[in-house]
């Protein structure tokens, strides 16, 4: 029977590339199928899925196993291998997955015997029309080393990547629609894949996504380098059924528990629970923003204008095992994720959307580029840019690097309050201890700085810098920025955050 079964297989592998093999398959192939399907109604592609695939719960959906042995160019002795995700469960999106190279395409069937589905109760048949419900690309991190998860696609337009030696944590998306209210956001769906297969010397690997949903399609190519620094180059061309209120590109998604700089942990043993600790901006090509993220107690919008020259980021900076004390989870080997703009770029704004949670399972952060003129129905957007899955810091700017954000409130004085914020050593390690380092402060004028000074921490080598603020007279939150300076240029990024007197 299994014979019989790898020989119709076959046969339907090799009708599916006979029909299609003088097709190529490239960005404006799949663009051609974006746009063709703006023009269309929108259908959501939801199938009737049997009792068994439905009713998945979550523990029972991660207990069904793809065979490593399976993969797909595993017997080829390719530098990649993909495993395919199962439908069923929460994934009830259809993805139809193909196989191409420069001189032919083929479909990529649903094979059950693909799957351990170790001691659940399968049901003798399941439908012949099932496709997967996403796919991972593996890859070893050195020669002869063992094959690795490198990038992941699973889920409405979500996928996430890995550098060398860490965990996932914070995912991509395509796009994001009405992120952060006031309505309810749309998650428009990656809905057909075409992965390039790749010859045996190739350190990237390319794949087309066809990206559908009520408001916009899209055609969007990945090249994917993995290494100490995994780069993924991203090209999107968005096609508009609707106008989007609040248009979100290159939009990054984390989760913010609690942290140094929270007033509670939650009553958790842990002294810190996040994916990422801050937001990184370039509003040009010389001055870095550092925004520490939060868990507020209503959703909260920032905007930062910038350049589209510049960049943006969510940052895992603590690299402190000791800071986490989680053994399971190692938020300290959670990627750091940076959006480097490629070509033209509508003007806009980095936004950041952040949103209270009670636990560390809900993503509550979600950083974009946002259009400051948002395309009208029947229009196209099309936009490149470079994602960094790294351990790095920063990305250009000053020497100097927040490491830390603190804050004290005083006792009986709610409209007092002290931040403290440490500049990372490195980048400062020249300057001499009684260095004349300025301390710039930007406050509204109705705040009061009753203190600000810096001096070097020899426990540690960084710069802290004190500020101490006081807004008898207000009520609504204030934005406050500072940074060091030497002779009148910066040497630190700039600290911003908003304070709530």
């Amino acid at each position: 029977m299994k014979v019989l079964l790898l020989l119709l297989l076959t046969m339907a592998l090799a009708s599916a590339g006979a029909e299609v093999e003088r097709r190529e398959i490239n960005h404006a192939y799949v663009q051609a199928a974006a746009e063709k399907l703006a023009g269309e109604t929108y259908k959501a592609r939801r199938v009737e899925w049997p009792p068994f695939l439905r009713d998945l719960s979550y523990d029972d959906y991660q207990r069904i196993r793809f065979k490593p042995e399976d993969s797909l160019w595993r017997k080829d002795g390719l530098p990649f291998r993909v495993e395919f995700f199962h439908p069923g469960g929460l994934q009830q999106t259809p993805v139809i997955l193909h196989e191409f190279t420069h001189d032919y395409e083929q479909r990529i069937p649903f094979v059950r015997t693909y799957y351990d589905y170790q001691d659940l109760k399968v049901p003798g048949r399941l439908p012949g029309s099932l496709e997967y419900a996403g796919f991972r690309v593996l890859r070893p991190w050195k020669p002869g080393g063992r094959w690795d998860e490198i990038v992941s696609f699973l889920g409405t337009n979500y996928f996430r990547a890995l550098a060398a030696d860490q965990r996932y944590g914070m995912s991509a998306r395509g796009i994001a629609i009405d992120s952060g209210g006031p309505g309810g956001e749309e998650f428009p769906e990656f809905v057909e894949f075409w992965l390039g297969k790749p010859a045996a010397g190739d350190r990237s690997l390319t794949f087309h996504g066809l990206l559908d949903g009520p408001s916009v399609t899209g055609a969007y190519t990945f090249t994917i380098t993995p290494g100490t620094e995994t780069v993924v180059d991203v090209h999107a061309t968005c096609f508009f059924r609707k106008r989007v209120a609040n248009l979100g590109l290159a939009p990054l998604t984390s989760m913010f528990w609690f942290g140094e700089n929270s007033a509670t942990r939650f009553g958790d043993f842990r002294g810190e629970v996040h994916d990422s600790d801050g937001l990184l901006v370039a509003p040009d090509g010389d001055t870095r923003l550092w925004r520490p993220l939060s868990n507020p107690r209503a959703v909260r919008w920032t905007d930062f204008p910038a350049t589209v020259t510049g960049g943006f980021g969510l940052m895992q900076r603590d690299r402190d095992y000791g800071s986490y004390e989680d053994a399971e989870a190692r938020y300290e080997r959670r990627p750091s994720v940076w959006v480097e703009p490629l070509g033209p770029w509508p003007e806009g704004r980095v936004r950041l959307v952040e949103l209270p949670t009670n636990n560390e399972y809900a993503d509550n952060v979600v950083a974009y580029w946002s259009p400051l003129v948002s395309p009208e129905p029947g229009q196209s957007l099309d936009f490149s840019y470079r994602l960094h899955w790294t351990n790095a810091p920063v990305f250009g700017g000053p020497p100097g690097w927040v490491d830390s954000t603190r804050q004290t409130v005083e006792a009986g004085r709610p409209k007092r309050t002290k931040f403290v914020v440490d500049f990372e050593s490195a980048g400062l390690a020249a300057l001499a201890e009684d260095a004349p380092v300025a301390v710039d402060v930007t406050v509204p004028p109705h705040v009061a700085v009753l203190e600000k000074r810096a001096f070097r921490n020899h426990a540690n080598g960084s710069w802290r810098t004190v500020v101490l603020l006081d807004a008898p007279e207000v009520s609504a939150p204030v934005e406050i920025r500072t940074r060091l300076a030497l002779d009148g240029k910066p040497i630190t990024e700039t600290w911003v955050d908003e304070w709530q007197p």
